[in-house]
């Protein structure tokens, strides 16, 4: 366990003023604002799913309102991506006429022959017809469907950019068992690879330093960035937001999906042992869901075995906004179990944006984005008793709570929606110049 220094003295009150003096790195932002008179349409294949309700499309993926964000620069976005026809209606909801949707056929990723056999061949043709349609196409990586689009795009020498959110080999070692797990890592094994290879010679994005250090080594285009939902308006509310003195009960918050590399049994077995071996008042609360008879099932079990239903407390699904930010303006730490396989997840930047001191684990491109002991405590992955020893900590130690809380605010400034959009804009500027296009 690392032991995390206090040699400062910290004024709550002061951290304010000390976030709004750092200044944010220098972009080049004449790079991301020039040639507006030239637009183009960008084709996003998110790898999310859409429903459609009749009339509107929706999603409960909060990295679409990341990608709208860009609308400024583009005559039109289209997400071409996998659609279920329904009544139900998810959190975030296209609207802006500025958005339009390119329905791809419904399909499981595991599905893998009747995917070969039947719906990729669909897929293919949808992108061959519409592809004339289209000016530039972001990509994720790895994913079979990348590969399609990649394909056609080169055939017909369509710009296209790839960006790589995460750890894909990690996520599938700890999420599946037995031969599943060994079929996925082979076939992850094989998209790393093509991935990789486009990463050679077009324009690629990593979501933390961890993967940028992989494709580095394939190509030069290769650029780090975060996904981050906290807009310079949300930090100017955290700036007048009330003490961060601890509740009582001490509030903790986890959120994301309820997955087994998430690692939140972990942090249940933290909350435990801070209440049964340290006798702290002491509430959890999770914000996220996860697949019917799966993890959350396992998680659910889990409180009840330990009886620990008064101290750990299941939310579920919760879309960004006004409803989680208050959430996390009302908890005290915010804790990060994750297992390997995360890149830089979102919820980082939301938590120090709303001034919570946070535990994470040294995984993927976390340690890069925290620095031990500076703006946050780094944990390793798997561990009970380090998770159950940084969270005392900072219960324990005002100043360093104070400290943490500071240092996240200038380090969130950094990375906020307009930071990160900048930063892509301007590569991708520059990468549609060398092909003859503009944005």
């Amino acid at each position: 366990m690392v032991t995390w220094g206090d040699d400062e003295s910290y004024n709550p009150q002061v951290l304010v003023l000390s976030a709004n003096l750092i200044s944010v790195e220098t972009l080049d932002y004449d790079r991301s604002k020039r040639l507006k008179e030239c637009r183009l349409t960008l084709a996003v294949f998110s790898a999310q799913y859409f429903c459609f309700d009749g009339t509107r499309y929706s999603t409960d993926e909060a990295f679409v309102n990341f990608v709208t964000s860009f609308r400024a620069h583009f005559k039109k976005i289209v997400f071409c991506d996998p659609v279920i026809r329904g009544r139900e209606t998810k959190p975030y909801v296209l609207e802006s006429p500025k958005t339009d949707v390119c329905p791809l056929p419904y399909f499981r990723v595991y599905s893998l022959w009747k995917n070969l056999l039947v719906t990729y061949p669909k897929i293919y043709r949808i992108i061959r017809d519409n592809l004339h349609r289209w000016d530039v196409i972001w990509l994720p990586g790895p994913h079979p469907v990348t590969f399609l689009f990649a394909y056609l795009c080169r055939r017909e020498r369509k710009p296209f950019f790839q960006v790589v959110r995460a750890n894909l080999m990690e996520q599938v070692r700890h999420s599946n068992r037995g031969v599943k797990r060994f079929c996925g890592m082979a076939i992850v094994a094989i998209l790393e690879c093509l991935s990789q290879r486009i990463a050679q010679e077009n324009l690629t994005f990593t979501v933390g330093k961890e993967m940028y250090d992989i494709y580095r080594r394939r190509g030069t285009k290769v650029h780090q960035i975060a996904v981050s939902l906290v807009s310079e308006r949300d930090l100017a509310d955290v700036y007048n937001s009330g003490s961060w003195e601890l509740h009582r009960p001490v509030r903790l918050l986890c959120v994301g999906r309820l997955d087994r590399e998430k690692g939140i049994y972990f942090l249940i077995k933290a909350v435990e042992e801070l209440v049964t071996e340290r006798g702290l008042e002491i509430v959890l609360n999770i914000v996220g869901k996860g697949l019917k008879g799966g993890e959350e099932k396992r998680l659910l079990h889990e409180v009840k075995k330990r009886r620990l239903s008064k101290h750990v407390h299941f939310h579920g699904y919760i879309a960004y906004g006004s409803e989680l930010l208050d959430l996390y303006r009302t908890s005290d730490i915010f804790v990060v179990p994750s297992l390997p396989g995360e890149g830089v997840p979102q919820t980082l930047f939301e938590a120090m944006a709303c001034g919570l001191p946070i535990v994470a684990t040294k995984v993927a491109g976390i340690p890069y984005l925290i620095n031990d002991g500076k703006d946050g405590l780094l944990v390793n992955p798997g561990s009970t008793n380090e998770l159950y020893e940084a969270v005392a900590l900072l219960i324990d130690t005002p100043k360093l709570r104070y400290r943490l809380i500071g240092n996240g605010l200038k380090t969130v400034k950094d990375h906020t929606l307009e930071a990160e959009r900048a930063r892509i804009i301007a590569k991708l500027s520059g990468f549609l110049r060398e092909k003859g296009s503009c944005v």
